[in-house]
Order: C-alpha cells, then structure tokens, then sequence
C-alpha cells in the first residue's frame, strides 16, 4: 500500500470481493505473532502493560476485519 492512512472502508468500496485486504490481514498477523513471542519471553511489568495494550489492539483489528 502505497498510503499507509487509507481506510479500509474506501479499500472495500473499491474492492467488494474483499482481496485488497489480505495484506492487512497478514502483517496483523505477523504483528500478533512477534508481539507474543515477546509476551512469552517475558518483559518487564511496564513493558508487559504496553505489549498486552497492543495485542489486544491487534486483536479487536482482526476481529474488525473479520466482520467486514
């Protein structure tokens, strides 16, 4: 993607079958994948508040995508 602020709304009105959102789907998942890995790992107490606030961030993302 050429403009990382596009909206996933104007991704399906220009593409109804849904195609163009795979590559948001997969760099979610690459993400979800790195950041509980870390979580695994084990981080500092900061550090584990912030990684399980963007996991779950992650998360609502894919379960947004999944409804769309």
């Amino acid at each position: 993607m050429s403009n990382p602020f596009i909206s996933v709304l104007d991704l399906m009105d220009n593409d109804p079958s849904g195609v163009s959102l795979k590559p948001i789907q997969d760099e979610l998942l690459t993400m979800n994948t790195r950041i509980r890995k870390q979580m695994d790992a084990g981080l500092e107490p900061a550090n584990m508040v912030k990684a399980q606030a963007v996991y779950s961030a992650i998360q609502a993302a894919q379960s947004i995508l999944q409804k769309i």
